[in-house]
């Protein structure tokens, strides 16, 4: 069984690793393979381009334009990454390395049998002690003062074709959605009191996500994840329309210099 330490290394080391080379992969990306990209993803349409330095991408009827600087791309290059990152620990999640975060009596798994136990989750950086937990078994003794137990396992070698295949489709299943759901939130959002419905709503996904955490309740981490996912989609939103209500004449006039540049 790994040290705390060792854990802790892998499992955010290696978030932090994902995320790093996600964004300087998407960030470095030619300009055409990230528009292909924004257009399989989220559906943006390509109106005009010049070469492999400039292009303009219609996101529901609102034009934006995208070169090969950093603040161009960056609401685009977020928006990407976050939907990449969480379907990448999605399947880490599913197929190779899970971990549950258990607050009550639950029995063991023989999925995660590798458990630390913790006072509460506020004492959660100095396990009580480690142990190997035996299946249908309860992870916190009702004796015990604990109330806080994080258990991984390493589910790879017990993984088939149909698991992984089953994993692929819950990915695909994420994109779908974000695919089908971004678009209407952005068109929603165009309105004044839209606007405000959606902060209402972000501010109670926050206050939904920080109560199921202080209270402990058993909520597996995907969940956790996929409303984060959420909340950062629709604060993009709000990124892209202050850019695009920020930049509009800029837009005309590069439009027209296009324009007059593909006549000569």
């Amino acid at each position: 069984m790994l040290p705390y330490g060792s854990y802790l290394a892998i499992s955010i080391g290696s978030v932090c690793v994902i995320i790093l080379v996600g964004f300087i992969i998407l960030l470095k990306l030619p300009l055409r393979r990230l528009v292909i990209l924004l257009e399989s993803v989220f559906r943006f349409k390509e109106v005009r381009n010049i070469g492999d330095d400039y292009a303009v991408i219609d996101v529901c009827n609102d034009q934006f334009e995208i070169s090969k600087t950093i603040s161009s791309r960056l609401p685009f290059v977020f928006a990407l990454g976050m939907c990449f990152l969480v379907i990448i620990l999605v399947f880490i999640e599913g197929c190779i390395f899970s971990t549950r975060h258990v607050y009550s009596t639950r029995l063991c798994s023989d999925r995660t049998p590798n458990c630390y136990l913790f006072k509460s989750q506020l004492t959660s950086f100095k396990p009580i002690y480690n142990f190997i937990c035996e299946p249908d078994k309860p992870i916190i003794p009702s004796n015990m003062s604990a109330s806080y137990a994080v258990c991984y396992g390493f589910v790879l070698p017990d993984q088939s074709s149909i698991d992984l295949l089953n994993q692929l489709g819950v990915c695909a299943g994420i994109l779908s959605m974000v695919e089908s759901l971004y678009p209407l939130a952005y068109r929603f959002a165009r309105h004044k009191y839209r606007r405000i419905c959606l902060i209402l709503l972000i501010c109670a996904m926050i206050l939904l996500e920080i109560i199921v955490l202080s209270m402990q309740l058993n909520v597996t981490f995907i969940t956790i994840i996929l409303l984060t996912l959420t909340e950062v989609l629709l604060v993009n939103i709000f990124v892209l329309q202050y850019r695009h209500m920020k930049y509009p004449a800029n837009l005309t006039r590069m439009g027209s210099y296009i324009e007059m540049k593909d006549m000569l």
